[in-house]
């Protein structure tokens, strides 16, 4: 521990690519290291950001926890000394995001801590600035060499004569065979030769898309393969929403698509294997494409109404968990002496818990109501203030070029909070989100509310009841709570499992 820096705070990035060679520090190993550097400075560590996914200027999916780093930093809400990375690269390998971040943390006296570089590095000054800009420079580059060999390897295996081979991880249904290969660059890389159905796993699949079309819900089907004990690549369950991402894969009848294209694979379909059958009965490979063709139809519809037995009926169903079990909770319909008791959302699971559906629908729609419509005034109130600012700058007639720059550097600062309110603003206000059925004709939340489509409900209850934003809601049993009162008995737990109040975060 050292005295410069036994007062400091810090708050970890972790990032990591999805990375399948083991070669990358996961996001825990990282903590870990950095956790022990810093008991030896002194420093406490904060709440860490933390994402799973590539920071290339190729990658396509978004880093939340990246850009919740940089409106935290822009609305002083960063709350501590240092930003903390593994290497610079962790932080971004686009030159013009991660200048952004070293302007912000420039601008807000946060300094960095570069787990590799083992030290301070502080953007107002020089020296570390430049070190740091360079680290940037340098993680471009090594993103585009990346992307060079990858984009040569896919191309190899698109223009494979025997049709186009597996590229990435192989399907559940398939096994694959490698050889050990040198690239164009030189490099020993792991090449794939054959692929073919995986008999266990392949009757899985068969039965998968057999059942679809018969109609079976992916709830169901759920449910009783992981009864069977079947498991997918990662050792766990398959889950509904990795079979339905199963169910619209061209791969399972020998094609692969690829920006938006389908190519015949070098692989065979997934039913071409001998003893493919489906409920005692033998399975074809044309059969099973028909099948597959089939499913498509029956999941495009799906898509359309979002349920198969004709539309979401309650808006809150699912939105809250069990406090004893995690199941989530559905309605439920009792009789008691011959008389129809009133609904209730019971534990899905074990049915650990019960609880009244109008008084908890009431308590659950009056929270976020209030919430949204504070909301709502509150961006609009900041876009107001942040550009009444940006055209007091804007009309400035700086005399220096020192005082021009510093002008240009706050205008662009705010230019940047802008877009952000306005973006906040349009997933509040008309738009494609379905926060925009709600306001979609002004302030009147209730009665935005009401004419909403309960399937557009649902998927802003399930927004919003989550725990980083007004909290999970839990449901706890009578002899748990404080009274049978439903106020009592729901838990609001942030993401680290902690109580809250909702509307006070």
């Amino acid at each position: 521990m050292t005295t410069a820096t036994a007062a400091l705070t810090a708050r970890e990035y972790l990032r990591v690519s999805v990375d399948k060679s083991g070669t990358e520090r996961s996001p825990e190993q990282q903590h870990s290291e950095h956790a022990e550097t810093a008991a030896e400075l002194g420093i406490t560590l904060g709440k860490p950001y933390k994402d799973i996914g590539s920071a290339s200027r190729y990658a396509k999916k978004a880093r939340d926890d990246f850009e919740r780093l940089l409106a935290d930093l822009r609305n002083n809400r960063f709350g501590a000394d240092l930003l903390w990375l593994w290497e610079s690269s962790r932080g971004s390998r686009k030159t013009g995001e991660w200048v952004t971040l070293l302007d912000l943390c420039e601008e807000k006296g946060v300094r960095f801590y570069v787990q590799t570089h083992e030290r301070i590095l502080d953007p107002r000054n020089g020296n570390d600035r430049r070190t740091l800009l360079l680290d940037g420079v340098d993680s471009e580059y090594e993103s585009y060499k990346t992307h060079k060999r990858v984009t040569r390897g896919v191309k190899t295996n698109l223009n494979h004569p025997g049709g186009a081979r597996g590229h990435g991880v192989c399907p559940f249904g398939y096994e694959r065979d490698y050889e050990r290969v040198r690239d164009a660059s030189g490099r020993r890389v792991m090449r794939p030769t054959e692929q073919r159905p995986k008999r266990d796993e392949a009757q899985a699949v068969i039965e998968l898309f057999f059942r679809i079309r018969a109609g079976h819900s992916m709830a169901a089907i759920e449910r009783d393969f992981k009864a069977r004990g079947l498991v997918g690549r990662q050792g766990k369950p398959l889950s509904t929403r990795t079979m339905r991402g199963m169910a619209r894969r061209v791969a399972y009848i020998g094609k692969r698509t690829h920006k938006g294209k389908e190519l015949p694979a070098s692989w065979p379909c997934v039913a071409d294997f001998e003893g493919a059958s489906y409920d005692g009965k033998p399975v074809s490979v044309a059969e099973f494409v028909k099948v597959f063709h089939e499913v498509q139809g029956i999941l495009k519809d799906g898509d359309r109404r979002t349920n198969f037995s004709g539309g979401a009926r309650h808006a809150f169903s699912g939105a809250h968990v069990c406090d004893v079990c995690d199941a989530p909770m559905t309605v439920t319909y009792r009789k008691a002496a011959g008389r129809p008791q009133p609904p209730a959302y019971q534990c899905h699971g074990k049915g650990c818990t019960r609880i009244n559906k109008e008084k908890t629908d009431c308590l659950l729609r009056t929270v976020m109501l209030a919430y949204l419509g504070a909301e709502l005034v509150t961006v609009q109130a900041e876009l107001i203030l942040k550009r009444s600012q940006l055209e007091a700058f804007e009309a400035e007639d700086p005399e220096t070029p020192a005082e021009a720059r510093l002008i240009g550097r706050k205008i662009e600062r705010l230019t940047g909070e802008i877009r952000e309110l306005e973006k906040g603003e349009t997933e509040l206000t008309p738009g494609p989100s379905p926060l925009a059925a709600l306001f979609g004709y002004g302030l009147d939340v209730e009665k935005r509310w009401d004419a909403t489509p309960v399937e557009a409900q649902r998927s802003i209850a399930r927004m919003l009841l989550a725990p980083d934003v007004l909290g999970q809601v839990r449901v706890k049993q009578v002899s748990a709570s404080a009274s049978p009162n439903v106020t009592d008995r729901l838990r609001w737990v942030d993401a680290d499992g902690r109580d809250v109040t909702p509307l006070s975060r």
